[in-house]
């Protein structure tokens, strides 16, 4: 039960006609409760009030997983940091390991536009059953500011590539190391771009790199940016034929990216590092990274060096 000022809610009535119960905690549709339970695999979901007409669900009183997941909009600014073929199941790990109280963004597509539901989950135990209650707190027809916040901080706002908080958060998630390295480059010759072509072709060339990698997405590899010319790849299930030929067409890739490349000869010097539980530590692996990388710039542009354990 709500616990309300008596006094203040009938001074409401009387000075201003609001009936603050009626008029206020009850009459907004968008303010939406509901409920489900984790004892099976989160299938139906129950709505005890407000209008889901209102996300873009049809007007009834329960509702399918799969029809809550079927609008649910993917391609958004929290999924292209988490995941975008990971985000659903995340969010049900979420839901499904939380104590007693979370809060959730879930971006959902109606009528050809982002509605952003901000949403307050409570666990609750009844003897057998383990009830999840929920309500939409706010419909925001726009990106949430928490969520471009937190994009910006684990997505580089040039390239749309992974920064260095992701990687660390990343590395302290990682429970696999089947075949697991790390791909550390910078980019040989950026300079001559910057100092002839200008900065702005030289932010270019970078986000010309990224989009190459952004365009040919493959699983089980993911991109970041460090910072300036450096970037990070990590990947998994790679012999250490594999990562070598990789590295060779990475630098291939970047020497023939366009013509301004072949003409000043920009390539990258490569560091590999395989990832271990003795090396995945953010710091040591970077450290390990970049001194392999600078080894191989030492023996010129375009080579790799790799650190073996």
């Amino acid at each position: 039960m709500i616990s309300l000022n008596a006094k203040i809610v009938d001074q409401l009535k009387l000075e201003y006609q609001v009936d603050y119960i009626n008029d206020m905690l009850l009459q907004e549709n968008k303010h939406i409760h509901f409920y489900f339970t984790l004892n099976g695999d989160m299938t139906t979901f129950y709505i005890i009030s407000g209008d889901p007409s209102c996300i873009g669900l049809p007007k009834k009183e329960f509702f399918t997983s799969d029809e809550i997941i079927a609008v649910i909009k993917l391609d958004n600014e929290l999924a292209e940091v988490e995941g975008k073929n990971s985000f659903i199941s995340d969010l049900i790990t979420r839901i499904k390991t939380m104590k007693d109280q979370c809060f959730i963004y879930l971006p959902i597509q109606h009528d050809n536009q982002t509605l952003w539901l901000y949403i307050s989950l409570h666990r609750v135990e009844k003897s057998t059953q383990r009830l999840i209650f929920g309500q939409v707190l706010r419909v925001l027809d726009r990106t949430p500011n928490d969520i471009i916040h937190y994009k910006k901080t684990y997505q580089d706002p040039l390239t749309r590539l992974f920064t260095r908080e992701t990687l660390k958060k990343h590395l302290s998630n990682l429970k696999s190391y089947d075949g697991a390295y790390g791909i550390y480059f910078d980019i040989d010759k950026f300079k001559e771009i910057n100092d002839a072509y200008g900065h702005q072709q030289g932010d270019q060339l970078l986000k010309d790199i990224a989009n190459s990698f952004i365009d040919n997405w493959e699983k089980d590899v993911i991109y970041y940016r460090l910072g300036g010319d450096e970037f990070f790849i990590y990947v998994n299930k790679h012999s250490q034929e594999d990562i070598i030929k990789r590295a060779e067409q990475l630098i291939c890739d970047i020497e023939n990216l366009n013509e301004m490349t072949k003409k000043i000869g920009v390539s990258a010097s490569v560091g590999i590092v395989p990832i271990t539980p003795l090396t995945n530590d953010y710091h040591k692996l970077l450290d390990l990274g970049d001194t392999y990388m600078y080894k191989s710039k030492r023996k010129g542009k375009g080579n790799i060096s790799i650190h073996n354990l």
